[in-house]
C-alpha cells in the first residue's frame, strides 16, 4: 500500500468510526459492553494452556506427584471450560446484536434514500453511490458490527502480545526477532491482497446494480405478460448471463491476483515454524530450560506469531473495512441537489407564477422548457396539453420542485419557491402522476398513506367511483393490494388503480391538485363520470390537468398548449378551438373526427 493510499485509508478510519459508533451507541449501547467482556475472555483463553501445560509436563518428568498433577489438570480443564462456556454465551448474545445492527443500518440507508431530493433518484452517480453504500455496509465491511469486532480484536491482541512477549523474553528472546521478521513479510503479502480486493470491489458496484436489475425482473411476476407476449425471455436471460459473466470475470481477476500472495503466506509460515522448533530444541539440549518450558516456548511463539499476524491483519482489515464503509458515510452525507429555504406558507389562497423558466436535465444541454411564462390564479383550473415530449410533465416536476429551473424562477405568493421550507412546500401539492405507484398495503392505507380502518373514506370511495369495486371484496377497504403478502390480495385493474391514486390525492386535501393523464386507464363511462364530477372532485382548489384527450379541457378555466418546450397558445377552449391554424384546434379536430 502506497503512502498516499495508506494516508487516505487512515483518513477514512475516523469519520467511519465516528458515524457508525455514535449511531450504534445510541441504539445499542450494551453491545459495546458485551464486546469488551468477550475481548477479555479471548485474551485470557490462550494463557491458561501456555502457563499450566509446562507445569504438568515438568511434573510428569520429575517428581510425578499425583495430587500436584491433579491440581494442575483441574486448573487447566476447569479454567478452559469456564472460559469456553462464557465465550460461547457472549457469542450468542453478540450474534443477536449483529442481526439487529445490520437491519438497523439497512433501515437507516433506506430512510435516507427516501429523503433524497428526487433529482438524485435519477442521477447515475447517486445510484452508484447507493449501491456502494449498500454493498460496502453488508458484503464487504460487515457494517458497524464488523468494524467494532476488528477494533476490539485489535485491543485484545495488544494485551495478548504484551503477555506473550513477557513470557518469551524470560527464556528465549531471540525468538522475538524471528517472529518479527515473519510478521513484516506476512504484512506485505496481506497488504497486496487487500489492495486487489479493494480494486475488485470498486469494479463491482456498477456490475452488481445491473445484475440485480435483470435478475429480479426475470422473477418479478409484474413483468410476466410482457416477457411472454413479446418473447423477452431470451433477451432478459442473455443480459443476466452477460452480467453474470462480467461478475465472474471480476472475481476470477481477484482470485488470480490473490493466489501468489496466499502461496507466499504459507511459505513464510513454514520457515518460521522450522526455525522456532530448531532454536527452542537447541536450548533444551544445552539445558538452558526444561522440556516443559520448551513446550511453553513453542506454544507462546505460535501464539505470538498468530497474535502479531492477527494484529497486522486487524489493522489492514480495519482500514479495508473502513474503506468500504466510508461509502455509507459518503451516501449519508450526500449533498442536496436543491437548496432549501426556511420560510413557511401561511396564505393558502396564493397564485403561482412561472417567470421566464427554462430547464435542461442534468448532464444535457437540450432545453426541455424554454422561456416559459405563465401565471395561475388561486382556484384556477389549468389544462396542459401538447404532443409527447413537449415539456408538460417536466413543467409539473418543476412546479412540485422535484427539479429546479436551469434559468428563471417560479414564484408562489410572490416569493421564489426556493425560499420556502421544502416539506412545507411539498405539502401544498396532491399529484397523480401517470406513472403513479401503489403499495402492497391495504386499499385504505394506499389512500391515506397511514394505518387507517377506512371508516372515514366512505364518501371519498363513492366520489371516485370505487364503491362497486370495494363492495365486491370480502374485506372491503382492508383488502391488501397485490398478492405479495397475502393469497387473498386483490389485483386491481389499471382503471381501478387509477381511481385509488385519485382518491389518495383528494384525501391529502392539499391546496393544489395535479392530475397527469388521470383517466388514461379508465373506460369511457368511468372517464365521463370523472369529467362530470371534476369540479366536485377538485372544488375551489387550484388544479393542473394534463391530458391527451382534449374533451377534458372543457372542464378547465384555461388551457396552456405546449410545443417544443414553450407555451405556444393560451386561453379557454372556445378561444383556442376557433383559432385559425392553431395547434389546439388541429389537435381537437384530429380527435373529434373519430367520434363523428
Amino acid at each position: 500500500m502506497s503512502k498516499d493510499k495508506k494516508h487516505k485509508s487512515i483518513h477514512k478510519l475516523f469519520p467511519v468510526i465516528k458515524v457508525l459508533f455514535s449511531t450504534a451507541g445510541k441504539k445499542y449501547p450494551w453491545f459495546f459492553v458485551f464486546e469488551a467482556l468477550k475481548t477479555l475472555v479471548q485474551v485470557a483463553q490462550p494463557f491458561v494452556g501456555i502457563l499450566v501445560t509446562p507445569l504438568i509436563i515438568d511434573e510428569l518428568i520429575t517428581t510425578r506427584n499425583v495430587k500436584t498433577l491433579i491440581s494442575y489438570v483441574a486448573i487447566l480443564v476447569v479454567g478452559e471450560f469456564v472460559l469456553i462456556i462464557f465465550s460461547s454465551r457472549l457469542d450468542t448474545v453478540l450474534n443477536k446484536y449483529q442481526e439487529r445492527m445490520n437491519n438497523y443500518f439497512t433501515m437507516q440507508l433506506g430512510l435516507h434514500s427516501m429523503s433524497l431530493d428526487f433529482q438524485l433518484t435519477e442521477d447515475k452517480d447517486a445510484l452508484d453511490q447507493l449501491e456502494k453504500a449498500r454493498t460496502g455496509m453488508t458484503w464487504y465491511s460487515g457494517g458497524a458490527y464488523g468494524i467494532a469486532e476488528q477494533i476490539f480484536m485489535f485491543l485484545g491482541n495488544v494485551l495478548k502480545i504484551t503477555g506473550l512477549v513477557t513470557i518469551i523474553t524470560m527464556h528465549a528472546p531471540l525468538l522475538l526477532i524471528v517472529i518479527l521478521v515473519y510478521i513484516v513479510l506476512n504484512g506485505f503479502t496481506t497488504a497486496k491482497r487487500n489492495k486487489y480486493e479493494l480494486q475488485a470491489y470498486n469494479r463491482l458496484s456498477g456490475i452488481n446494480r445491473l445484475f440485480g436489475y435483470f435478475g429480479w425482473r426475470i422473477v418479478d411476476f409484474r413483468y410476466g405478460k410482457d416477457i411472454r407476449l413479446y418473447g423477452a425471455r431470451e433477451m432478459m436471460v442473455n443480459r443476466w448471463k452477460k452480467n453474470t459473466d462480467e461478475s465472474i470475470a471480476n472475481w476470477k481477476w481477484q482470485a488470480d491476483k490473490v493466489y501468489p500472495c496466499a502461496l507466499l503466506f504459507e511459505l513464510f509460515f513454514l520457515l518460521r515454524t522450522l526455525i522456532t522448533y530448531f532454536y527452542s530444541g537447541l536450548l533444551v539440549i544445552r539445558r538452558v530450560f526444561s522440556i516443559g518450558i520448551f513446550t511453553q516456548m513453542i506454544s507462546a511463539a505460535g501464539a505470538l506469531d498468530a497474535t502479531l499476524g492477527g494484529l497486522v491483519w486487524n489493522i489492514q482489515e480495519l482500514l479495508k473495512r473502513c474503506n468500504y464503509a466510508y461509502e455509507y458515510v459518503l451516501f449519508m452525507e450526500y449533498p442536496e441537489a436543491l437548496p432549501k429555504g426556511k420560510e413557511m406558507i401561511d396564505n393558502k389562497d396564493y397564485k403561482i407564477e412561472f417567470r421566464n423558466v427554462s430547464f435542461a436535465y442534468p448532464g444535457t444541454d437540450k432545453k426541455v422548457l424554454d422561456g416559459v411564462n405563465i401565471t395561475i390564479e388561486p382556484g384556477e383550473h389549468l389544462s396542459i396539453v401538447g404532443l409527447n415530449g413537449a415539456g408538460k410533465t417536466t413543467f409539473i416536476k418543476l412546479l412540485c420542485r422535484l427539479y429546479d429551473p436551469t434559468e428563471g424562477e417560479i414564484l408562489l405568493d410572490g416569493r421564489n419557491i426556493k425560499e420556502y421550507d421544502y416539506k412545507e412546500y411539498m405539502a401544498q401539492f396532491a399529484p397523480v402522476f401517470q406513472d403513479f405507484k401503489l403499495f402492497g398495503f391495504k386499499i385504505s392505507e394506499n389512500i391515506t398513506i397511514k394505518e387507517n380502518d377506512g371508516k372515514d373514506l366512505k364518501d371519498l370511495v363513492k366520489l371516485t367511483n370505487l364503491e362497486e369495486f370495494v363492495e365486491k371484496l370480502e374485506k372491503g377497504l382492508d383488502t391488501r393490494i397485490f398478492k405479495i403478502f397475502e393469497e387473498d390480495g386483490v389485483e386491481p385493474s389499471g382503471g381501478e388503480q387509477q381511481k385509488i391514486a385519485i382518491a389518495r390525492a383528494l384525501y391529502k386535501n392539499a391546496p393544489v391538485v395535479i392530475l397527469d393523464e388521470p383517466t388514461a386507464a379508465l373506460d369511457p363511462m368511468a372517464e365521463y363520470e370523472i369529467y362530470r364530477q371534476f369540479h366536485t372532485l377538485v372544488g375551489d382548489k387550484t388544479a393542473f390537468y394534463i391530458s391527451h384527450r382534449l374533451s377534458s379541457c372543457r372542464f378547465c378555466d384555461r388551457i396552456a398548449v405546449f410545443s417544443e418546450g414553450k407555451i405556444e397558445e393560451y386561453g379557454n377552449h372556445n378561444e383556442l378551438v376557433n383559432k385559425p391554424n392553431g395547434i389546439y384546434a388541429k389537435m381537437f379536430e384530429a380527435q373529434a373526427q373519430y367520434y363523428r
